[in-house]
């Protein structure tokens, strides 16, 4: 009985929960009042609001919880704070997910783009200063940097050449960053790359270079591996699970079945 009431406990106190009051100032502050009141932004834990003089715009009908900020789990989060700081301009798609520990940065002039089913994990650094592209349904692993800046200009001291320190980063849609991996300025990735963490560097343009549903790794990061996908479908992992439980080593999708419904979530 002591177990089951100590169960409870914890599974309540860590049960995620709206931030209220951030909830309430970033929607006032981003939006007219009429669409504010349908707070399509949920903020969820601690959060820490820099300048909010840019705008979230919307590419779907209003509604409530288009983006969700700061959702967590014990393990990996719990603890984090999320910074959120839009100078620019934010374009959200529906069903996009910011975890907990986010640091979102967007400088004046700048644009981050977060087409439909977005899903960034826990404790990433999203910073701005030009343009920064999540193609739709792409994963981002926990702990990963994007950043389409150098901060800084270096010089060619034979040339004496300055180059542009900003260049925008582009990622398709269905890819999957790993966790702890680096995205640099001028990254282009086709649809359906896998990044595969830890501590995978990426900083150039791909496309024509490697095919979709490439994996690529290292720093810098060269391709491993082509036709191969990430699944996003929590109804065909349960099957997989299922069917793996038995003692098979793998599961073999038969041909009657699409990739692409068997690999990508309805949400």
């Amino acid at each position: 009985m002591l177990r089951k009431i100590y169960n409870r406990w914890v599974t309540l106190s860590l049960k995620n929960r709206v931030n209220v009051t951030k909830t309430i100032v970033i929607n006032l502050l981003l939006f007219p009042l009429r669409k504010a009141l349908h707070f399509p932004i949920l903020i969820y834990g601690p959060c820490k609001l820099g300048a909010l003089s840019g705008k979230i715009v919307f590419l779907s009908p209003i509604k409530k919880g288009l983006l969700r900020i700061g959702l967590s789990d014990n393990v990996r989060s719990w603890h984090s704070k999320s910074f959120i700081e839009i100078r620019g301009t934010v374009e959200v798609g529906e069903n996009v997910v910011l975890r907990r520990g986010i640091s979102l940065s967007v400088r004046s002039d700048a644009r981050i783009v977060f087409e439909d089913n977005t899903f960034v994990a826990d404790n990433n650094t999203i910073i701005s200063f030009d343009y920064v592209y999540f193609g739709r349904a792409t994963l981002v692993g926990n702990n990963s940097v994007f950043m389409d800046t150098d901060f800084h200009y270096v010089i060619r001291t034979d040339t004496r050449e300055i180059k542009k320190n900003v260049n925008p980063i582009i990622i398709g849609e269905n890819c999957w960053i790993g966790g702890w991996c680096t995205i640099k300025k001028g990254t282009q990735l086709p649809k359906g790359t896998i990044v595969a963490g830890p501590y995978s560097m990426v900083g150039k343009n791909y496309m024509g270079i490697i095919p979709e549903y490439s994996l690529i790794a290292g720093s810098p990061a060269k391709m491993l591996m082509k036709n191969v996908r990430c699944m996003n479908n929590q109804r065909s992992d349960i099957m997989i699970d299922e069917y793996l439980k038995k003692g098979a080593d793998s599961f073999i999708l038969p041909e009657e079945i699409d990739v692409n419904t068997f690999c990508t979530s309805d949400s």
